[in-house]
């Protein structure tokens, strides 16, 4: 299955290379592609350099992740040609990933409008502005409402690729994901051990 990870600059490194470890990990059943708007190289906030594919919504399947970052804030004032893309590519999605505020994104295009997704820190206008209409779930590391999985955290991110791992395959998959990490999974999404 295909994961599809959505660049943009300045997004959070974590939140796209975490969850790509994870699918990594499991290479029978994943195959990884980083896809932008520009088909070039984008730069995440730390500084990391990444070449991309164009995004073609049409050409989605599997998996959409989209991390967040402070270019998901840029993008959420002033580029709707790009917010259009990404509805399109998670209409088509059979899974969406929104890590931290990453769900911001969605949420504008109308695709979340009465689901829940995990609350994420973000000032109370920009709450007000992209997420009315939604309901975040507080102090919940993961958020699975359909096809839509989203997290609090960048940290959380991991823990979000582990349920749609364990969802689509099984949970044995993703504690051998996990286990090959070294990372400790907590597997109570309602319980974010992090605060």
């Amino acid at each position: 299955m295909d994961v599809n990870i959505v660049l943009f600059d300045d997004f959070e490194t974590l939140d796209a290379f975490g969850p790509a470890e994870v699918f990594g990990k499991l290479p029978e059943h994943f195959h990884l592609r980083y896809l932008s708007v520009s088909g070039d190289v984008i730069n995440s906030t730390q500084g990391g350099k990444v070449w991309t594919d164009f995004l073609i919504p049409e050409e989605i399947e599997g998996i959409l992740l989209v991390p967040g970052g402070k270019g998901a804030r840029r993008l959420l004032w002033k580029d709707e040609r790009t917010l259009n893309l990404i509805k399109k590519a998670a209409e088509n999605a059979d899974y969406c990933l929104m890590i931290e505020n990453g769900s911001a994104l969605l949420a504008q295009t109308g695709m979340l409008y009465r689901r829940k997704i995990a609350d994420f820190p973000m000032d109370a206008n920009w709450n007000r502005m992209f997420t009315a209409g939604i309901e975040r779930v507080e102090n919940a590391r993961v958020v699975i409402d359909g096809k839509f999985y989203s997290c609090s955290s960048s940290m959380a991110g991991i823990d979000t690729a582990l349920w749609v791992a364990a969802d689509i395959l099984d949970i044995s998959a993703a504690e051998k994901a996990a286990g090959q990490m070294g990372y400790s999974w907590n597997e109570n999404a309602d319980e974010d051990i992090y605060c």
